[in-house]
């Protein structure tokens, strides 16, 4: 939508304006949801989460300040409460895995595995690979896995994963770099351990 339209919704929903906030959660509800679906898995109460953290927006709104782009800021707001959910429930299994297409699994899969031979060619074999890449996906460090999932799951740039987690774009790129040798070594790992403990792919 133009600026100069969000721009008035915005100062109508921070002067009270109920009909405006409306509009504004119907426009960024999507993105959002998408972020938390992605961050948090397919849990029963997604929906509830993104309409906290869309209360979360109308208390904070008079504190926005329009110099800046509205959307990756409250994407900042989504992003740090989901990073604050996972850090509430590690123990929780995240269903995330299962949610995602073909293309963002094999992306993912590619992430963790850099050498072309080691990836499944069995069908059984890469959905058993796929089922322990989401298991250890699930163990990132929530500030870790938040990064990642914005970065290579939902494809945004650095610039947009380092406004959203409200962090400069050196910290968001040593996050995604971070959580993605995690996620290989721990693979190779896991390779290791199903061929016998040899350690070699």
């Amino acid at each position: 939508m133009p600026e100069d339209n969000e721009s008035s919704l915005i100062q109508a929903a921070s002067g009270g304006d109920a009909h405006a906030f409306a509009e504004l959660v119907r426009l960024y509800h999507t993105v959002v949801w998408s972020t938390v679906y992605r961050t948090l898995g397919n849990f029963n109460d997604a929906e509830d989460v993104v309409q906290e953290i869309f209360l979360r927006v109308l208390v904070s709104l008079k504190r926005f300040d329009p110099k800046y782009p509205f959307g990756p800021w409250i994407l900042r707001i989504a992003g740090n409460y989901c990073i604050d959910q996972l850090r509430r429930k590690k123990t929780r299994r995240h269903h995330l895995w299962s949610d995602l297409s073909e293309g963002e699994q094999r992306r993912l899969l590619q992430t963790m595995v850099t050498k072309p031979e080691a990836h499944p060619h069995d069908p059984e074999e890469a959905s058993s690979h796929l089922e322990i890449a989401q298991i250890l996906l699930d163990r990132l460090k929530p500030k870790h896995k938040a990064a990642f999932i914005l970065r290579v799951i939902e494809g945004h740039s650095y610039d947009t994963v380092a406004k959203i987690l409200n962090v400069p774009q050196s910290t968001a790129r040593v996050r995604v770099s971070r959580a993605r040798n995690e996620l290989h070594q721990a693979f190779i790992k896991y390779r290791a351990d199903l061929n016998g403990g040899s350690g070699h792919e």
